[in-house]
Order: C-alpha cells, then sequence, then structure tokens
C-alpha cells in the first residue's frame, strides 16, 4: 500500500473516533443544561412558594386583625349597653319612688312596678353578653354590679310603696271628713311611737332585751288596731305593711342595706370600667 492509501485509512480512523467524543460531548453538555434547568427551575419555586407563604401570612395576618377589631367593637357594644342598662334599673326605680309621692291611679302603679321588671330583665341580657364575650376581669364586675342593682331595686321598690301610703295617709288628715281624719291621725300618732322605740333600741333586733321586745310589740299591734279604724281598702295590705316597716330606724332608701347595695354598685363599675378598657385597648396579637 502505497503512503496515499495509508494515509486515507488514518483519515477515516479518526474520523471514526471523533464521531463518538462528539457524541459524548454533547451528551454531557445536555447534562449540564438539565441541571442547570432543573436548579434553576428549584430555586424559582422555592422563591414561588416563600411569596405564596408571604402573602398567605399577610392575609392571615390581616384577616386575623379584622377579626379582633370585629371583636373589640362587639365588646365594646356589650360593655356599654351593660353600664347602659344598670343605671336604667336605677333610674327607673328613683323615679318610680318620686312619682309615687303623688296620687297615682292603679295603671299607673302597675305600669311603675312592670318597668322596673323588664329594666332587670334588660339588665340580665347584657349581662348574659358580657359573660360570654369576657375577659372574666370584666364579667366578674358585672355580676357583682347586676346583684347590687337588684337590691337596689327591691329597696326602691319598698320606698315608693312607703311613700304611696304615707301620701295617703297625709290626705286623709286634711281632705277626708273628721273620723277619717281621725283615725288617720291615731294611726300616724302610733307609727311615730312606733320610729321612736325604733330609734333609741339597738340596732340589731337580737340584742334588744325583753323589756324592748315587748314595747315595740306592744307598738305594731297599736298601728295595726288604729289602721283598722281606717275606711276598707284606702290603704291595701302591702302598703300598710310598709308604713309599719318604714317607720323602723329609717325609711328603705335610707337603710344600712340600701347603702351597702348602693356602694357595691359604684364599686363595681369603677373594677368594671377599668378592666373594660384595658381589655378593648390591649394591642391585638
Amino acid at each position: 500500500m502505497d503512503l496515499e492509501g495509508i494515509g486515507a485509512l488514518s483519515a477515516a480512523g479518526v474520523a471514526l473516533i471523533g464521531i463518538p467524543a462528539t457524541v459524548l460531548i454533547g451528551r454531557w453538555q445536555m447534562k449540564a443544561a438539565l441541571r442547570t434547568a432543573e436548579a434553576t427551575s428549584e430555586a424559582g419555586l422555592a422563591q414561588a412558594e416563600a411569596s405564596y407563604r408571604a402573602a398567605l401570612d399577610a392575609v392571615r395576618a390581616e384577616t386575623h386583625a379584622a377579626h379582633m377589631q370585629w371583636r373589640r367593637g362587639i365588646q365594646r357594644e356589650a360593655y356599654a349597653s351593660f353600664l347602659l342598662a344598670a343605671h336604667r334599673v336605677v333610674e327607673v326605680g328613683e323615679r318610680f319612688v318620686e312619682d309615687n309621692a303623688q296620687e297615682l291611679p292603679r295603671e299607673s302603679i302597675r305600669a311603675g312596678k312592670v318597668a322596673i321588671d323588664d329594666a332587670l330583665s334588660a339588665l340580665k341580657a347584657a349581662q348574659t353578653i358580657i359573660e360570654l364575650e369576657g375577659p372574666d376581669e370584666v364579667a366578674a364586675p358585672a355580676a357583682g354590679m347586676t346583684n347590687a342593682a337588684k337590691s337596689m331595686a327591691t329597696y326602691l321598690g319598698y320606698q315608693a310603696t312607703f311613700e304611696r301610703a304615707q301620701g295617703k295617709l297625709h290626705r286623709m288628715l286634711d281632705d277626708q271628713p273628721q273620723p277619717v281624719s281621725a283615725a288617720a291621725e291615731r294611726l300616724m300618732q302610733a307609727l311615730s311611737h312606733l320610729r321612736r322605740l325604733r330609734s333609741t333600741a339597738p340596732s340589731d333586733s337580737s340584742d334588744w332585751d325583753e323589756h324592748e321586745t315587748q314595747e315595740t310589740q306592744a307598738a305594731v299591734r297599736s298601728c295595726r288596731e288604729a289602721g283598722n279604724a281606717l275606711p276598707a281598702n284606702v290603704l291595701d295590705y302591702e302598703e300598710f305593711e310598709a308604713l309599719v316597716e318604714g317607720h323602723s330606724r329609717r325609711p328603705p332608701t335610707l337603710s344600712s342595706g340600701y347603702f351597702d347595695a348602693a356602694r357595691q354598685f359604684d364599686d363595681e363599675e369603677v373594677v368594671l370600667v377599668r378592666a373594660a378598657k384595658m381589655e378593648l385597648h390591649s394591642r391585638v396579637s
């Protein structure tokens, strides 16, 4: 074989060897490109996931803040409604006392009692909402205020009956025939004597000695005898009993029981308002 033939065979061999090398290099380049693309894709997915989570967290935070703001609004309305309802009970009771200082028809008396009952029902409803909304730091003084308001309403109801009976008795002294006015005068004197006895005796009846007890019982009997001399139905049973009980050391709204209830009402209100402000103005987390 001459030199030209040998060169041709060598060239062909080199060409045959170069083909697999080219293919191998192409595969390496392709794998490198795929790895780069995969890494790029993973980085993009990670960034997209991070962006999604950040957006989701922002939406959740905004939703939570909106929910807490809405809940604060509900609580604020509940607290305000309760305080208004509590004071409404006292105002209605006091107005009923003032009205009964004058002569009232039966319908007005019934309406006054119904108004107190309605005010107490509204107060209980308002307190129930606070118990549900909380927190306990607000619910506890609200319960205390409710109990105090109920006690005050009871004393005010007694006072209203006492005022009504007193008014009737005084009008009998001035506007009725002599036999009626004389009977009214006798009852008034018996009641005054009963009050004098009770005002000088110990405040706790369990501390009375036998003489004080017997003397007071005799004075109560004198009041009942004088009351029986009045025309029928001038004073009903409730009104007469209010006169006897009211002519004690102090009338209902001047009693220690009423003052204790009023003091509790005021003290619990201070605690409630302070706790409500802390709850409403606390940082939303």
